[in-house]
């Protein structure tokens, strides 16, 4: 029986072991490929959600500043309709008849005031 040694170099054994040194040569080198890709992957994906976040405040920024210039907005005309409801208001209790047609715009007012008021609420 011949030596193990001798069964191990023979020229058969010397290139199947040259073939499996090139195959985890090749295993090795697409594990870090793939390793390489996967890390890639990762700075991406963390681009990504910082691009998502930041736009996400951008987008939360100009509702804020639409929301801000609504109610401005509103803050003025209920300024307006305040000051014209009482215009009428004080020129009706200047006047001191008591004739119904002097009361009815009155009461006009008083309803615009409420129904004003009610929209303003119901809105906001």
């Amino acid at each position: 029986m011949r030596p193990l040694f001798f069964v191990m170099n023979t020229p058969a054994v010397t290139a199947r072991l040259a073939q499996f040194k090139d195959a985890a040569s090749h295993v090795l080198e697409a594990e870090r490929a793939a390793l390489a890709e996967i890390e890639h992957c990762k700075r991406q994906a963390l681009q990504l959600v910082a691009d998502s976040r930041a736009r996400a405040e951008l987008v939360h920024k100009r509702a804020e500043a639409r929301i801000e210039s609504v109610r401005e907005r509103m803050t003025a005309a209920a300024g307006i309709c305040q000051e014209r409801i009482c215009s009428e208001t004080a020129s009706l209790v200047g006047d001191k008849r008591t004739d119904v047609a002097i009361l009815a715009p009155l009461d006009h007012a008083i309803v615009r005031v409420i129904e004003e008021i009610v929209g303003i609420s119901e809105s906001s």
